[in-house]
């Protein structure tokens, strides 16, 4: 092993692993209470609360087995949208050590950007794009997403750059005047009034009985399970499909690229990475094109669900941090995990199980669920159920 890695800080000696060679052994590992061989008391208590909530889980689908598919239709759907927003996020946390509060209104953004590039049709309520293109979907998703690439990487230079070396909190606050200040546009430019984004699967759209999808749904009837046509919208399939393929695309990007290995670098120890090479300008630059991006896409997936407003973004950018407080900031599985979380415990738990047990004046408190198992998972792990002190995307 060439002298570089030994002379290297041992976090980023093992992120440069790839051009520089294996990292030496770290330190050892903690040891264990044998009397419990490799499980903990703390990872007793919580497979127990796993098992317990799988148990109420199969009761309530013993009780209701066509709604508790589609409630789970609807759950994944949700916490696949939340985990697209919480990666763009994160991204930018990694990278550039900023927690981006402008992000929920770039999500806003991209869903109204969407609206404007493709709407030719009334949309929620009778509202009409001011000044729309008019385009296909295919071509307008596309301009979206260059558009909040060059976006994110204006937000950058005019919020960020100026005010990096700044105490933190500075800059958390420009990204809040940022958000506001693209909430105010776009009330100026497009209108406040609630509006629906079309998609390939609505009603009346080319695909909307494309393949098992008849009228824009995908319908599930086991009877010897007690399922009887159970809905899923084609479009939360859809948006399933997109965000999986986004969790792959980005694992390899930050497993298999220059950018990622910076990324992760830069995240393990910032200013030795900075010594050692790693453009902090562009990295951070990148990282809130990026983010802009994703929040464009979770914006374009958001868009076509039923009252599109102007706090729609700022909403799933709340769940987003609860997802990421749940999963922890160190790994993509872990995102996903929170946000699968977020999104069952919204909508299977807070619209049918919580129900059955102590009835169902609980689902007006529903969006509140989330917040609360939040603030559960803080008070007893502060790093999240799946994170890890240190750790790395």
């Amino acid at each position: 092993m060439s002298d570089t890695v030994h002379e290297m800080p041992g976090a980023l000696a093992q992120e440069f692993a790839p051009e520089l060679g294996a990292p030496e052994p770290s330190l050892e590992k903690p040891i264990r209470d044998s009397r419990l061989g490799t499980w903990t008391a703390s990872r007793i208590v919580w497979s127990l609360v796993g098992l317990a909530f799988l148990a109420w889980a199969i009761w309530a689908f013993i009780d209701d087995g066509t709604t508790f598919v589609a409630l789970v239709g609807s759950s994944v759907a949700s916490g696949a949208v939340i985990t697209l927003s919480a990666l763009g996020f994160v991204v930018i946390l990694k990278a550039t050590g900023i927690a981006n509060f402008a992000q929920g209104d770039l999500i806003t953004l991209g869903a109204f950007l969407g609206f404007w590039a493709t709407d030719n049709t009334v949309g929620f309520g009778g509202v009409h794009a001011v000044n729309g293109l008019h385009v296909s979907l295919g071509v307008g998703y596309i301009v979206v997403l260059v558009l909040m690439f060059f976006i994110g990487v204006t937000v950058e230079r005019v919020a960020c750059a100026p005010l990096r070396g700044r105490e933190v909190h500075v800059v958390v606050i420009a990204t809040l005047g940022v958000a506001l200040i693209i909430r105010t546009l776009l009330s100026l430019w497009q209108g406040g009034d609630y509006r629906s984004l079309k998609s390939w699967f609505n009603p009346g759209q080319p695909l909307q009985n494309f393949g098992p999808f008849d009228a824009g749904v995908l319908r599930f009837s086991i009877g010897f399970l007690g399922v009887h046509d159970a809905v899923i919208s084609a479009h939360r399939v859809f948006v399933i499909f997109v965000t999986a393929i986004v969790i792959v695309a980005m694992m390899l990007l930050f497993s298999r690229t220059s950018f990622g290995r910076q990324v992760r670098a830069i995240a393990a120890d910032r200013e030795t990475a900075r010594l050692y090479g790693v453009k902090a300008s562009r990295l951070s630059m990148l990282s809130f094109g990026m983010g802009a991006v994703l929040a464009g896409l979770a914006g374009l997936m958001i868009g076509p669900l039923p009252g599109m407003a102007l706090t729609v973004g700022f909403t799933y950018m709340l769940l987003a941090f609860a997802a990421v407080t749940l999963g922890g900031f160190t790994s993509i599985p872990g995102i996903l995990a929170g946000g699968m979380m977020i999104g069952v415990t919204e909508h299977l738990f807070g619209e049918q199980m919580l129900p059955m047990l102590v009835g169902h004046w609980t689902q007006r408190f529903t969006t509140a669920l989330p917040y609360l198992l939040m603030i559960i998972v803080i008070a007893v792990r502060p790093q999240g159920l799946f994170g890890r002190i240190g750790g790395r995307l």
